[in-house]
């Protein structure tokens, strides 16, 4: 409402830690990787180590663990199986139970048990 002419009024002043310009640590890490893509080595710079997926095993070794892992395979795709048939058989049987109650269910007479009930 009122403007102070005397003194410069705070302005704000935003500054992202997201511009490299900001920082001399990424102008820095900037061209060292720009160096790296165009091919130029900087005469201090540190080898790359070459990147290993696998250990330093033989091929009779790779071929051992090859085979014990499918081996394994097999034994856990077995286990899965007998799981499956035990689990059909509890099923199958539970169905089995149920019916049976069914049948008995209907083939009861209990009116002897709601004649007891109505006397109590």
């Amino acid at each position: 409402m009122f403007r102070n002419v005397r003194t410069e009024p705070r302005r704000f002043q935003f500054r992202s830690r997201h511009m490299p310009d900001l920082d001399p640590k990424w102008a820095e890490r900037r061209e060292r990787i720009e160096a790296q893509v165009a091919g130029e080595e900087a005469p201090d710079a540190v080898p790359a180590r070459p990147i290993r997926f696998r250990s330093n095993r033989t091929t009779a070794e790779l071929k051992n663990s090859t085979s014990e892992w499918k081996e394994r395979r097999l034994v856990q795709i077995i286990g899965a199986r007998y799981a499956m048939l035990r689990a059909v058989v509890i099923a199958a049987g539970l169905v089995w139970l149920a019916w049976r109650g069914l049948v008995w269910v209907e083939t009861s007479d209990f009116s002897e048990v709601l004649k007891w009930m109505e006397n109590a």
